[in-house]
C-alpha cells in the first residue's frame, strides 16, 4: 500500500472510532513492509496476517486491534499501545517494543526471538506458547502474565548452554518453573529428564550446571518470600 492509501484507511477508520460513520480499517493480509504509521489510531483495527516487516509503529495505538499470524520481523513498536490486542502466532522477531503496552494482550504462539521488550509491560498478557528466545526483559513488567497456564509474578533468571538453547526460570503464583524451547518443568521434572536424555554428555553436564544455578535462585527467593 501506498502511504496515500495508508492515510486514506486511517481517516476512514478514525471516523469509525469517532461514531461518524466511516469504516473500521480492515488491512487482513495487507502489504505494509516499511511503512510508516507512527503514531497511528488503528484501535480495533484488522490487521489478521498483514505484512509489517520493518514498519514504523512508534507510539501507534492498536489497542484491541487483531494482529493474529502477521509479521512485524524488525518492525518498531517503541511506546506502542497494544492493550488486549490478539497477537498469536504473529512473528516479532527482532521487533522493538521499549516500553510498549502489551497488558491484557494475547500472544499465544508469538515469534518473539531477538526482540527487544525492555520497560514493556505485558501485565496478564497471555505468553502461552510464545518464543522468547533472546528477547530483551530488562525492566519488563510481567505480573499476572500467563505462561502454561501459571500466573507469572517475575522472571527470575534465564541462561543459555553453549549450544545456544536457552532456559528460563519462572517465578510463578504456582511455584517455579523452569521453561526451555517447548518444555515446561517443575525444577525435578526438570533434572529428571535431563538425567534421563543427557547424562554423562557435555551438554548434559552443562545443563545440570544451569538447573544448580537455578536451584539456588529459587532458595535465595524462598528465603525472602
Amino acid at each position: 500500500m501506498t502511504q496515500e492509501e495508508i492515510a486514506a484507511v486511517l481517516a476512514d477508520h478514525a471516523r469509525w472510532l469517532r461514531g461518524e460513520g466511516g469504516n473500521r480499517a480492515s488491512l487482513v493480509g495487507a502489504s505494509l513492509a516499511r511503512a510508516s504509521l507512527v503514531g497511528a489510531i488503528l484501535d480495533g483495527a484488522n490487521l489478521d496476517g498483514a505484512s509489517l516487516d520493518g514498519a514504523n509503529l512508534v507510539g501507534a495505538h492498536l489497542v484491541g486491534a487483531s494482529l493474529v499470524g502477521a509479521r512485524l520481523v524488525g518492525a518498531r513498536l517503541d511506546g506502542a499501545s497494544l492493550a488486549r490486542a490478539s497477537l498469536d502466532g504473529a512473528n516479532l522477531a527482532r521487533a522493538s517494543l521499549v516500553g510498549a503496552r502489551l497488558d491484557g494482550a494475547s500472544l499465544d504462539g508469538a515469534r518473539l526471538v531477538g526482540a527487544n521488550l525492555d520497560g514493556a509491560s505485558l501485565d496478564g498478557a497471555n505468553l502461552d506458547g510464545a518464543n522468547l528466545a533472546r528477547a530483551s526483559l530488562v525492566g519488563a513488567i510481567l505480573d499476572g502474565a500467563k505462561i502454561k497456564g501459571a500466573t507469572v509474578k517475575r522472571l527470575l533468571r534465564r541462561a543459555m548452554r553453549s549450544d545456544g538453547y536457552e532456559f528460563f526460570l519462572w517465578h510463578c503464583q504456582e511455584g517455579f518453573f523452569i521453561a526451555a524451547g517447548c518444555r515446561w518443568f517443575t525444577m525435578a521434572e526438570a533434572r529428571q529428564h535431563w538425567t534421563a536424555t543427557r547424562a554423562g554428555t557435555p551438554l548434559g553436564n552443562e545443563t545440570m550446571d544451569i538447573l544448580g544455578y537455578f536451584a539456588a535462585a529459587i532458595t535465595r527467593t524462598e528465603k525472602e518470600i
